[in-house]
């Protein structure tokens, strides 16, 4: 029994259509386009099952076979990456995973403020938790660091030392943000670690600068650079917790399938900061140590915070757009 006229048709017009989606004008494709080629591709799917169960034509049936495999190709296809594609992501589609997992940057963010209240506050107030909180090694390492700088005391850099300092700056400061992603493989808790452990060092660096009445100088050599790095250290931390979440609770999902697609955002996140942290690495090496007054570094932190939020905000509506 041959097939229906109807479904001659159909055929007929998935194949005009698949021959629109391969030639080189993909550009004129529309939303309507895709979504129509969607029904064709299930229509044909059940073609072949009616060809294969309760109809026997060998070339209806070979032919609807090629059409099948040539609209699954067109529609799960991988496209390469292009330098325009990279661009555009670092324009808005970084921007659009850091709003859709906004819950996740929100979590690392207070944890991270926690754990800086707690330095800060075991230092301040010499609690008795101060050895549970910041080991004392650490403590002599940041008092000895807190004591050994005053305002105006160093020099600006020369271009050549400044230049290696941003190269280490920018190094480090990836390498802490990756690891604040990689360690979320053991269910989040190794982010959790970085996270609290870099926010008691901030906060109990705080609380020494500030009880040495040096509180404004300590903000005008953190905030510049760290409106910035600190962003990415929440992202990536959101990155990390992701990861965690997906081992923790992966739906109706098998537990790897899940890793993957959530990891997917997660790798995302993780790349999207790398020029950021580079931009961050820059501004400690070259302006962090400059001559430049209190008041005017801090003027400096609110238009690079007030730049980062505007980047953030228009590239995620300009990637729902």
């Amino acid at each position: 029994m041959p097939m229906p006229d109807k479904t001659v048709k159909r055929w007929e017009e998935t194949e005009k259509l698949l021959g629109r989606f391969e030639s080189p004008a993909f550009s004129t494709i529309t939303p309507a386009d895709v979504m129509r080629l969607g029904e064709l591709y299930t229509e044909l799917i059940s073609d072949l099952n009616k060809l294969t169960v309760s109809i026997d034509d060998p070339p209806a049936r070979a032919r609807a076979n090629h059409l099948a495999l040539r609209a699954y190709g067109t529609i799960y296809q991988k496209k390469s990456m292009t330098f325009a594609d990279l661009v555009w992501f670092f324009i808005s589609g970084f921007s659009g995973i850091v709003r859709k997992r906004i819950h996740f940057v929100i979590a690392s963010l207070l944890l991270f403020v926690a754990a800086a209240l707690v330095g800060y506050l075991c230092i301040h107030e010499k609690s008795r938790l101060v050895d549970l909180a910041v080991p004392p090694a650490e403590q002599m390492r940041l008092k000895t660091l807190a004591l050994s700088v005053r305002p105006n005391q160093l020099p600006p850099l020369p271009r050549e030392g400044s230049f290696g300092l941003s190269s280490a700056i920018m190094v480090n400061n990836i390498r802490v943000s990756i690891i604040a992603f990689a360690t979320g493989i053991f269910f989040g808790i190794g982010t959790i670690v970085i996270l609290i452990k870099n926010g008691l060092m901030l906060g109990a660096l705080a609380a020494l600068y500030t009880d040495a009445g040096l509180a404004y100088y300590f903000w005008s050599l953190i905030l510049p650079h760290g409106v910035i790095e600190l962003a990415c250290i929440f992202i990536c931390g959101a990155a990390g917790f992701i990861v965690g979440y997906a081992l923790i609770n992966p739906g109706s999902y098998r537990r790897k399938d899940w890793l993957v697609k959530e990891g997917n955002d997660a790798i995302k996140l993780v790349v999207g900061s790398i020029p950021l942290l580079i931009i961050a690495a820059l501004i400690e090496a070259y302006i962090t140590p400059s001559y430049l007054s209190v008041p005017i570094k801090l003027a400096l932190s609110g238009l690079f915070l007030m730049v980062l939020i505007t980047y953030l905000v228009a590239g995620s509506r300009l990637n729902q757009s």
